[in-house]
C-alpha cells in the first residue's frame, strides 16, 4: 500500500534577486566576508566575483596583467606640467599684495549737535555730506569734528563723546559761519567745547514733550508743522517763552 507523505523542503534563495526586485531565484553558492554572508545564484556569484577581483586588483581566471598602462602615463606628463606652474604662482601672488595695499581709507565722519542757523535738519547734513564727510549720531574712530549749533549744549551725549575722544568743536551758532565754511569747502574746529546744559523735562519724555509742542504750535501760528521729524528750534523756543510768561508774571507780582 502506498502512502503519500508531505515533507517540508528548505529552499535557499538568492539575496541579490530579493534585494533588487523581490524575485525568488534559488541560490547555488554562499559568499562570506568576515562576519557577513550572502546566498547568491550563479549569475550574481560571477558578477560579485568579478567586482571583488577588480576592487582588489587581482586578475580573473585566464587573464594576465597588461604592462601597457604602466609605460604610457609615465613618459608623457613629465616635460609639460613642470615648466608651466611656476609663472602662474608668481603672477597670482603679486596682485594679492597690491590689492591689500590699495584698500580705501575709511570716510571721515562729523557729529552735528543742535540746529544750524539758516539751515533745516536735512539741508545741513546734506551740505556736510557734499564735502565728503559722513554724519554720525555717536562718535567713533572716523569722527574728526563736532559741529555745535543752537541748542547743541543740550546734547550731553555728543558733548561727552567729543570731550572723551578729544574731537575738535566748530561753533556755528553765529549766523553765516557754517555757510562760509561750506562755500570754502573746509570744516575746521578749535572752538571751546561748552558744558552740557541741564534741561528740566517736567517729568515728560522727549516723545511726549514733542507731541505737546506740536499740538500747541498748530494752534499758535504753525498749522503746517509736520507730524514727524525734529521740531524746529524756533518753535520750541516760542513754546518755552509762552509757558514761562505766566510764571514770570506771578513772580513779579509777588
Amino acid at each position: 500500500m502506498r502512502k503519500t507523505v508531505l515533507m517540508p523542503v528548505e529552499k535557499v534563495l538568492c539575496d541579490a534577486h530579493i534585494a533588487r526586485d523581490g524575485s525568488e531565484v534559488e541560490a547555488t553558492d554562499t559568499l562570506t566576508l568576515g562576519r557577513h554572508s550572502w546566498d547568491l545564484c550563479l549569475e550574481h556569484n560571477v558578477i560579485f566575483g568579478r567586482y571583488l577581483c577588480d576592487a582588489l586588483g587581482a586578475p580573473s581566471e585566464g587573464e594576465t596583467a597588461e604592462p601597457e598602462p604602466v609605460s604610457v602615463p609615465v613618459t608623457e606628463p613629465a616635460p609639460a606640467p613642470v615648466a608651466e606652474p611656476s609663472p602662474v604662482v608668481a603672477e597670482c601672488d603679486e596682485p594679492d599684495v597690491s590689492e591689500e595695499a590699495s584698500e580705501p581709507e575709511p570716510v571721515r565722519s562729523v557729529m552735528i549737535a543742535g540746529e544750524v542757523p539758516g539751515y533745516d535738519w536735512d539741508t545741513a547734513r546734506e551740505a556736510v555730506r557734499n564735502l565728503g564727510y559722513e554724519v554720525v549720531g555717536r562718535a567713533d574712530e572716523s569722527t574728526v569734528l563736532l559741529i555745535l549749533g543752537e541748542g547743541g549744549d543740550r546734547n550731553a551725549t555728543k558733548l561727552r563723546d567729543a570731550a572723551e575722544r578729544g574731537i575738535p568743536c566748530m561753533d556755528v551758532r553765529e549766523p553765516g559761519r557754517f555757510k562760509s565754511a561750506v562755500r570754502a569747502g573746509e570744516l575746521s574746529g578749535g572752538d571751546p567745547l561748552p558744558e552740557p546744559a541741564k534741561v528740566d523735562r517736567s517729568g515728560m519724555s522727549d516723545r511726549e514733550r514733542n507731541k505737546v509742542i506740536r499740538a500747541w504750535a498748530r494752534e499758535n501760528g504753525w498749522p503746517k508743522l509736520p507730524a514727524q521729524g525734529r521740531v524746529p528750534m524756533n518753535v520750541r523756543h516760542a513754546y518755552e517763552l509762552a509757558h514761562r510768561e505766566p510764571v514770570q508774571g506771578k513772580a513779579a507780582a509777588a
